[in-house]
Formats: C-alpha cells, sequence, structure tokens
C-alpha cells in the first residue's frame, strides 16, 4: 500500500513523491533483512543433516538474499533510471520467486513425503535434482543482471536482436536458454522419484528425519484423526542437544529420561 509507486519513478510523478516511496521501500526490506539473518544465524553452530530437503532449505538461504539485495538499486530513485525496465529487473524479480520459492517448495515435498506416504523419496535421485535445478536456475538468471546492467531492454520480442547497443550481450540469451533447458531435464528426476516412491519407495517409521515436534509422533501415513492414541507432550518443540540425555534429539511425545551421573555432578 505504501510502495507501489516504486515501480512508477521514470513516469515523472515528481521527485517529492519518488523520495517518499523509495524511503518507505527501503523500510519494507528491513523485516526481510532480519528475517533471512536469523535463519542464517541459527544454523552457527548446529550439527547439520544434509539430507535431501535440508539441501534445498539451505539452498534458499542465498538465492532469496541475492533476490532481495538486487532489489535494492531498484529501489532507490537514481539506479533506477538506468535499470529500469530492463533485464537486470526480471533477473531480480526471479531469483525471488523462482529459486526463493521453488526450491523452498521442493525441500518442502521431499521432507512431508514419508509423513504423507510412509515412504521416502530416493535420495540420490532427490540429490541429482538438487544439484542439477541449483546451478541450472543461477545459469538462466546471473547472467540476465548483466545484460541489464549494460541496458539491455526487456520484453524484446527477438531477444534484442534490433537493438543496437545490445549486440555485445546478446550472447547470454543462448547460456540462458542452455541453462532452462537443463532445468527443465532435471525435473525429470524429481517426477519419475516421486511417482515411483509413493508404491516402491523405501518404507519408513514414525520419525525418519528425527525431528522433535508432535507431528512426527503420528504414524507414517496417518491414521483417520492423524494420531493413533491421544498424544502427550512432555517437553517444547526443539528438545536438541540436551545435557545428559542418551541421544542428540527429544521428540515432545517422549517421557524424561533420566540424566546420567555425570550431568547430576
Amino acid at each position: 500500500f505504501v510502495v507501489w509507486a516504486h515501480h512508477m519513478f521514470l513516469t515523472g510523478m515528481g521527485t517529492t513523491m519518488s523520495a517518499f516511496f523509495q524511503t518507505t521501500t527501503m523500510i519494507i526490506s528491513i523485516p526481510s533483512i532480519v528475517i533471512l539473518s536469523g535463519l542464517f544465524l541459527s544454523l552457527h553452530g548446529g550439527s547439520i543433516r544434509f539430507t535431501t530437503p535440508m539441501l534445498f532449505a539451505l539452498a534458499f538461504l542465498p538465492m532469496f538474499g541475492i533476490g532481495g539485495l538486487t532489489g535494492l538499486p531498484l529501489g532507490l530513485t537514481a539506479p533506477d533510471i538506468h535499470l529500469h525496465d530492463t533485464y537486470y529487473v526480471i533477473g531480480h524479480f526471479h531469483y525471488v520467486v523462482a529459486p526463493g520459492t521453488v526450491l523452498a517448495l521442493m525441500g518442502g515435498i521431499y521432507y512431508w513425503f514419508p509423513k504423507a506416504t510412509g515412504r521416502k523419496m530416493n535420495d540420490l535421485l532427490g540429490r541429482i535434482h538438487f544439484w542439477g535445478s541449483f546451478i541450472s536456475i543461477n545459469v538462466v538468471f546471473m547472467p540476465m543482471f548483466i545484460q541489464g546492467l549494460s541496458g539491455m531492454n526487456r520484453r524484446m520480442y527477438d531477444g534484442g536482436a534490433t537493438y543496437v547497443m545490445n549486440q555485445d550481450v546478446l550472447v547470454w540469451n543462448e547460456v540462458i536458454s542452455m541453462g532452462a533447458w537443463a532445468l527443465g531435464f532435471f525435473q525429470l528426476f524429481f517426477i519419475f522419484n516421486f511417482f515411483r516412491s509413493i508404491n516402491h519407495g523405501e518404507k519408513v517409521g514414525a520419525n525418519p528425519w528425527q525431528a522433535t515436534t508432535l507431528e512426527w509422533q503420528a504414524p507414517s501415513p496417518p491414521p483417520h484423526g492423524n494420531f493413533s492414541t491421544p498424544p502427550q507432550v512432555h517437553r517444547g518443540p526443539y528438545e536438541y542437544s540436551v545435557r545428559g540425555a542418551q541421544k542428540d534429539f527429544l521428540m515432545q511425545g517422549e517421557a524424561d529420561e533420566p540424566q546420567a551421573e555425570s550431568a547430576k555432578v
């Protein structure tokens, strides 16, 4: 409601109005920076298991960060004079909505698939899908920043071939196309993995990811009503590396473990 005119800096709406929307645009970036910084700092000191869902979740962080940081010049009136309506805008926007959201979505599918089906998706195919997608996404969108900084306009039916000043960056169109085809190719691994694993995936128990929250106490797949018996909660949802515990994590539904003698001392 208070930032929409950052799309209209070049319409001649006046410097006072432009300055107002420039300021509000910078202000709304603060919550996103706080959230992203919190996610990065939460990884510090953790014992991270690089499962397929975790790879997608971790890749989301830098991709979303690139998308957000490249948006700052577009929210300022001075650099937007040059960058407005160029391929830079396409690169910025798609770093947010493509890798920033799709990678997180894919990670969620791999993570919740065992709970929904009782079977786990193939890990090797999942890693091929991740690394192929992660690299391809960057091959598609990173060159757009180069083209946009050189002034190449967006929405050109011939990819800029008739735009004389952009001839030196047209070679990146071929790179982007190859990245896009590769990105589509690696989705075949996901599609095959998804449908094959429904009936032929590795059978898993209620808590294949060694998570602590209550939903992983329910059977996989859950019966009607989710829980076979009413669950009991003994602790908070994020009990990792509890001093004196016999294992690295404690689920909410587990009874308190007796503490080791060393912990009592």
